[in-house]
This record gives structure tokens, sequence and C-alpha cells, in this order.
């Protein structure tokens, strides 16, 4: 009998200890998969499990501005050197929940990232430097389970006075990028603390810090400033050189001097060519000082079909054939503000033309 007894209360360990250890690995299924075949290597394929509770308080934030995609996909590009794009599924936060977002971004709070009552930066007292948190989670598939990898937080950095009212003049950029140093360490440690991080608080998690737009000052300057690779402690943290570029404009020619003329050139024979009006924007990603990709808009004022195939047919032998560099080109071509074309130009790739007809 004794040894009965002895038997299964062993039996009950061992069953114990398995589950004790299977509490540190999360696992999901799910069928709510995309496949990104039709877009390159570097885009995730992605899992949908439950919505992020931050989605809403995002888009109320950045949904206006350029922010709202370069915010999310930049956190991709980042961290796809860590969690590669062939053997991870993407997926939305599932672990930051906004109450806990909200102390994040609220002063008096234990879990606060702003700086303390009484901070003064770069002159300016009390400031509002945290406006958004987000998280992307990492997950590898093993028939219909899914395993938690890891996760990637950015941190958006907007500074504002002490009532979150957007400052007359522009923090400088060293002072925005010396707090990011600060509250990344932060929030590593709120992840290592904190009862809903109990999943990931085990698994590497890379946290980014993003400066947004400053709207007095541009449109599109929102940008990747900081990363730091944590696994298994707080990892060193590495400045991060990503920036967008309108062209044309001072900075472009600053930047890049030859892409800005070609592009210069590029507009004038539209504008050649044009019986009425013809403008161009272009708007472009660098990252480390190269040029990864440009997005060009047209707006045109043609009156025929032939008009406006003859004005496309100009861009998009501009497109081909003017840079000398090599990098994925969009152009949107739009009349009367309708879109009627499009002209694609991926890196190493001959042009391709379509008309919305």
């Amino acid at each position: 009998m004794k040894r009965i007894i002895c038997v299964c209360m062993a039996f009950l360990l061992l069953l114990t200890g398995c589950q004790s250890s299977q509490d540190t690995v999360e696992e999901e299924t799910t069928n709510n998969t995309a496949s990104m075949e039709s877009f390159d290597d570097t885009y995730y394929n992605i899992v949908k499990f439950e919505d992020s509770e931050l989605r809403e308080d995002f888009y109320l934030d950045y949904g206006a501005t350029s922010d709202f995609s370069s915010i999310g996909r930049g956190l991709q590009i980042l961290s796809s050197q860590y969690f590669s794009t062939s053997d991870h599924y993407m997926s939305e936060g599932q672990y930051l929940k906004l109450a806990l977002k909200q102390e994040m971004v609220k002063r008096d709070s234990d879990y606060s990232l702003q700086p303390a009552a009484g901070t003064k930066i770069a002159n300016i007292s009390d400031p509002t430097m945290v406006q958004q948190i987000q998280e992307q989670d990492f997950w590898e598939k093993s028939g219909d389970k899914y395993t938690l990898k890891g996760a990637s937080f950015v941190i958006v950095l907007d500074p504002r006075d002490k009532n979150n009212a957007r400052l007359k003049t522009q923090m400088d950029d060293q002072s925005i990028l010396n707090y990011g140093y600060e509250c990344s360490e932060k929030l590593y440690e709120i992840i290592q603390s904190h009862e809903d991080f109990e999943k990931l608080k085990n698994l590497p998690v890379l946290i980014t810090v993003y400066q947004a737009t400053d709207l007095t000052e541009s449109t599109v300057d929102g940008n990747y400033i900081l990363k730091t690779y944590c696994d298994g402690s707080y990892g060193n943290s590495e400045e991060v050189n990503f920036e967008t570029v309108l062209f044309s404009s001072t900075r472009a020619e600053e930047l890049d001097a030859t892409t800005s003329n070609e592009f210069d050139i590029i507009k004038s024979n539209l504008k050649d060519a044009a019986t009425e009006a013809a403008g161009l924007v272009g708007t472009a990603r660098y990252q480390n000082g190269e040029i990864q990709s440009m997005v060009i808009e047209a707006h045109l004022n043609v009156k025929t079909a032939t008009e406006l195939m003859y004005l496309s047919s100009i861009l998009a032998n501009g497109v081909d054939t003017r840079f000398s560099s090599d990098f994925d080109i969009k152009v949107l071509i739009y009349s009367q503000d309708e879109l009627q074309a499009i002209v694609i130009k991926d890196r190493g790739q001959d042009v391709k033309s379509y008309y919305l007809y």
C-alpha cells in the first residue's frame, strides 16, 4: 500500500513539474493567417489572434499622419534583424493592455515612462515626452500550433508641454534621443516585473524608440532613432538612422544630391510634356543614408485618355532610365484628384504601368 501511495505521489510531482515548465511557453491555435507571398521577403506572414486593445487609441493619435504607416512598418523592418521573416509569423501585440499603456503615459503612475515631476528637458519644465507604445509579437508555427518566440515594442516620443499641448518651438533631437535611452530601460523593467508580461519576460524583446513627426515643421519627418535588443538582460542600445524625405526639398538636396537632381529632371520633363498644369511630389525612405524606396504622386489636368497615357508613359520612362540608384518606386497618377494609373518599378526589375480601366 505504501508503495502504491509513493508511486502516486511521484506521478503527481512529475505532472506538477511538467505543468510548471509548460507555463513558460505560450502556445495558440488559429486558422486566421495571411500569406504575404505577393509581397517581398521583408514582410512577415501574419497570424491573427485577438485585436490589440491599443488599436483605436493609436489610430486617434496617428491615423491622419505619415507616422501611422512609418511606425508599424518600420518596427517590422527593425524586428526582422532578430526574428527572421522566413521562420516567424507576426501578430498584433497580445500582452500590452490599454489600461497599462494609459498608466505608462501618466506622470504620477508607478509604471510611468514620462519624466518625473520637476524635470526640465531642453529648458522645458515637466515636458510630456511619451505619447504611444505599440507591440508586435513573433511566433513559430508547428502543425496548427503557434509558439511565442519574442516581441518588439516601440515607444513613440512626441514632446509636448506639461498640459500635453504642442510646443511652439521644436525640442532638439539630441534631448529627445537622450530621453529615449532612459525610457527604453524603464520599459524593459516593466516587462520584467508586470504580470501582463508574464509570458514575455523570459523571451527576447526588441525595444525601439520612434520620434514622431513634428507637425509644426513637416508632415513626414517622423523616424526611428534607437533600438535595444534584450535577451536575458537589458541589451546594448544602438542609434537607428531612418529618415523620410520629401522631393523636391532642401533636405533632399543635402542628403542625396544625385537623386534630387534626377527627380527634378523627371519633374521638368513632365511639365514640358503637359498641356496644362502638372505637379510631382516624392516621398522617399532612407536607411543608414541610402535610399530604400520612393512613392511619387503625379497630379495632372488631362482632358482625354490619350493624354493620360502619354504623360503616364513620360513618367514611366523617367523612373526607368533617370535614377542611377536602384530602389523601389511607385508612381500614383491622378487626374482631377482621381487615381487613374500606377507605375511600379521594383528594385532590380523593369518598370510596369497599370491603367485603372
